[in-house]
């Protein structure tokens, strides 16, 4: 196992073609303060540097995924939501925001897939880091949430915008507007995550099988049908077919298309370099 980033609170590392970004903050079930945000961004910033990663599994260390905002005094985000409310105030509170908004923007634009393996809590802050994922696999005992309309907040770091798209208007707005915690068997029915497995041990076997076939893949192929996917959610439909057309077209030819059409002659598995 390579490791290409460290910090305190996130840890970034490669075994072969899989990268595995970790929320490493256990002792705080992973709870999100302005320095474990600084930290995903650093980490972020070595995935998107890192040539030969192909998929990235991102987990939290411990017994939780992430438990959410960390709540206690000594956040800074804490201090500056319970301070004097004045205009200089307000407009610190706004570019906090907006930083934290564009470290998940970035991490979800990160060109290969990224599976979100969740265990333990998936709350509030953490759920929108969930979300900006690929797709998402949970153990049984997982438990989600959008706490903040409890709390007399809004959920604003990407979690509104983004959980409509995956599970639909209805599910979204329930969600949002109730501040209830749900388990997997109801993330599960709402394609909130794609499969809930028994055990964590059983999650991170599976999330590692499916990160190795996604990983297998032609890399340039995996890599352009994301790039394509998140380009055609803010695109009118015949403006993300033109762009899916004009991205397939980068491909062709390539090695890795000669490769595979001869892997599948001979009947064997592909080895592609993305080239």
């Amino acid at each position: 196992m390579t490791e290409q980033q460290s910090s305190n609170l996130v840890i970034y590392e490669r075994d072969g073609y899989v990268g595995m970004i970790t929320l490493s903050r256990p002792e705080r079930r992973n709870a999100l303060n302005l320095q474990l945000w600084n930290d995903l961004g650093r980490a972020v910033a070595a995935a998107e540097e890192d040539t030969e990663v192909r998929v990235i599994l991102l987990r939290g260390a411990g017994k939780s995924f992430c438990a959410g905002l960390d709540l206690s005094p000594d956040n800074e985000i804490i201090s500056i939501i319970t301070g004097v409310p004045n205009a200089a105030q307000k407009t610190r509170f706004y570019k906090t925001v907006r930083r934290i908004q564009q470290i998940h923007n970035r991490f979800e634009n990160i060109p290969v897939p990224v599976i979100g393996v969740l265990h333990g809590h998936c709350l509030g802050a953490g759920l929108e880091l969930a979300l900006c994922c690929d797709f998402r696999l949970c153990s049984a005992d997982t438990v989600f949430s959008l706490p903040e309309a409890t709390l007399a907040i809004i959920t604003d770091v990407g979690g509104l915008q983004r959980l409509p798209r995956v599970v639909g208007q209805g599910p979204a707005r329930e969600i949002a507007y109730r501040g209830n915690r749900f388990g997997a068997d109801y993330a599960l029915r709402i394609n909130l995550v794609n499969e809930s497995y028994p055990d964590q041990e059983t999650l991170n076997r599976k999330a590692m099988e499916i990160a190795l076939e996604i990983a297998g893949n032609p890399p340039l192929a995996v890599q352009g049908a994301k790039n394509v996917l998140l380009y055609s959610d803010t695109l009118p439909v015949d403006c993300a077919q033109d762009y899916t057309a004009a991205r397939s077209a980068m491909l062709m030819p390539s090695d890795d298309l000669m490769e595979a059409m001869a892997a599948y002659m001979q009947k064997r598995k592909g080895e592609f370099k993305g080239a």
